[in-house]
């Protein structure tokens, strides 16, 4: 499901110069307007739907004013970025929205996102889970214990 036919026209057309100028990014799955310059990414993960917090595989980046592309290769990365709250990236209607809003709840209310510039790679944000005494079980947030396993958060 696209979110591409949720935004303004504009934005659309903006996306659609991107895109009209280097074809379609093969195994893109998520695409980012900046706000500050006429600038469109193109970023890829794969385990969007699976994973709760999704690594970053590629970006692409094509600016619109000076017609550069960039490519980032993620993909052998041992600390690639990840991605939270996905809930925020996906339509109203998409299928999986309400499970991803129920983890952010979660993460939030355990404090996971107090300092979010902290959380961005995947070792980090291992680490702030290790220090939490959390982990998560698919899209849930669970207490970890050294001795007696896992338990569900309440």
């Amino acid at each position: 499901m696209s979110g591409l036919q949720h935004l303004p026209p504009l934005l659309r057309v903006y996306e659609g110069c991107a895109r009209a100028y280097i074809g379609n990014v093969e195994g893109a799955n998520l695409i980012k307007l900046n706000r500050e310059t006429p600038q469109i990414s193109y970023l890829s993960y794969p385990e969007f739907e699976r994973d709760p917090h999704p690594a970053l595989i590629g970006s692409l980046i094509v600016s619109l004013q000076s017609l550069d592309v960039s490519y980032r290769d993620y993909s052998e990365s041992e600390n690639p970025p990840i991605l939270h709250r996905k809930e925020t990236f996906v339509p109203q209607d998409y299928p999986g929205r309400k499970k991803f809003e129920r983890l952010t709840q979660q993460e939030e209310r355990w404090g996971l996102y107090e300092n979010p510039s902290s959380i961005g790679t995947q070792n980090r944000w291992e680490q702030l889970l290790d220090e939490k005494r959390v982990q998560l079980a698919g899209h849930r947030l669970v207490r970890a214990h050294s001795q007696t396993g896992i338990e569900s958060e309440s």
